[in-house]
């Protein structure tokens, strides 16, 4: 939840970090046209779906240039929540959305089946409830890829162990941290002097990949593992 102060989030970065972010970020997306063509070409003709706790897998999907077919499109939750709902996903569709404001979030955020929902990328209540229904209409039952960074709390060792025994063969982690025991972890190494990785939808380099490219191709995954 937003008020759990055990929840390490990340902090503002500086004003000079924040400028070579916007000038790599410029040369990056003209070199990333080439790289999400290569995308669309191996995943156009593949029906699959994207669990993600955060903005990674609606950004996968944009790069790519497919429909959404998942709910957890734009929107994050904490680690526990977002287990919660990938233990039992029907369990949050035709609910009640409870809105609420909290301090320094100007997005909608919302308790739906008492899970917090933070629909950081949506505008309006409306908008929110809408998506949520069409793209949970779309999910592709037999075919869902989950995709979790260890961020907002998804790092503790009580989450760690619950999200190895989610349901799905499918399944992977970005982390900041080196995980042995779990077959799913794949470290991010820009951040191994982190407690949990960063955003790792930035671009990592020039060329226009991101950080969680630098580590682990998602398409060709996809490709190899889907029904």
């Amino acid at each position: 939840m937003l008020n759990d102060t055990t929840i390490v989030r990340n902090k503002n970065r500086s004003i000079p970090m924040r400028v070579w972010m916007k000038v790599r970020k410029y040369i990056s997306k003209k070199n990333r046209v080439k790289m999400n063509s290569i995308l669309h070409e191996k995943l156009k003709d593949i029906d699959f779906t994207i669990f993600s706790n955060n903005c990674l897998g609606g950004i996968f999907y944009h790069d790519a240039g497919l429909r959404f077919t998942s709910p957890t499109i734009n929107m994050a939750f904490d680690g526990e929540d977002f287990i919660k709902f990938c233990e039992n996903p029907n369990d949050f569709i035709n609910k009640e959305f409870e809105f609420f404001k909290f301090e320094g979030h100007d997005y909608p955020l919302a308790l739906v089946n008492g899970i917090e929902m933070r629909f950081v990328h949506y505008h309006t209540e409306q908008e929110c409830i809408k998506k949520w229904h069409e793209r949970f209409e779309r999910i592709v039952w037999d075919n869902i890829f989950i995709i979790a960074t260890d961020v907002d709390g998804m790092y503790q060792k009580k989450w760690m162990e619950r999200f190895d025994k989610l349901p799905y063969k499918n399944k992977i982690m970005f982390t900041a941290k080196k995980y042995p025991e779990y077959d799913w972890a794949v470290q991010i190494p820009a951040f191994k002097r982190k407690n949990n990785v960063h955003i790792s939808t930035n671009f990592a380099n020039i060329k226009g990949q991101r950080y969680y490219e630098t580590c682990f191709d998602i398409a060709d995954w996809i490709v190899e593992n889907s029904n």
